[in-house]
């Protein structure tokens, strides 16, 4: 694993990241990932626990795994926001007129790229729960992803990779 030099930050411990599986999934080739402890529990991403450092190995160590699990998730998001919008009108947003139909994850490639990895004080099974955010072409707030591991707990909106309370509702 990778030394990372991790600040306080105003909602706890932070740093920035590069996750080789990632590689074609940045906006720019040498942006690094924004990492951040604690989610939207504030208060419990303070301190790197040992729970934290676990996570931290597991990130690096199972990331081409998480990341096929993750696209593939998004994926299903995609195909679920088309089937509702068939027969809508998209006029009233044309961003949603936008929303890629991807046959593959390769398709997503410069229509999605990684931004954050929200590691959340929840843990199942000695392992916390990591959450993926996203930016997107077609929606300026872009999407995210809850896992455990390597399954795909939910993917919505952007919001969904750090809520404690998601994660805590898959215990």
């Amino acid at each position: 694993m990778p030394q990372i030099r991790l600040t306080a930050g105003e909602y706890g411990l932070e740093g920035r990241i590069l996750l080789p599986a990632w590689e074609n999934w940045r906006r720019k080739e040498d942006e690094a990932i924004r990492l951040d402890f604690g989610g939207d529990c504030m208060d419990e991403g303070q301190e790197l626990t040992e729970s934290y450092r676990t996570a931290l190995s597991y990130l690096f160590a199972d990331q081409d795994a998480v990341k096929a699990a993750v696209l593939n998730g998004i994926l299903s998001l995609l195909v679920r926001q088309e089937r509702a919008l068939l027969g809508d009108e998209t006029e009233d947003d044309p961003g949603l007129a936008d929303l890629p139909c991807p046959q593959s994850a390769e398709d997503l490639i410069g229509e999605i790229w990684l931004e954050e990895v929200h590691i959340l004080p929840v843990e199942r099974e000695g392992l916390c729960y990591i959450g993926y955010a996203f930016g997107c072409r077609w929606d300026q707030d872009g999407l995210g992803v809850m896992t455990h591991g390597r399954r795909v707990v939910e993917a919505g909106g952007r919001d969904t990779s750090l809520l404690c309370w998601l994660a805590e509702d898959d215990l």
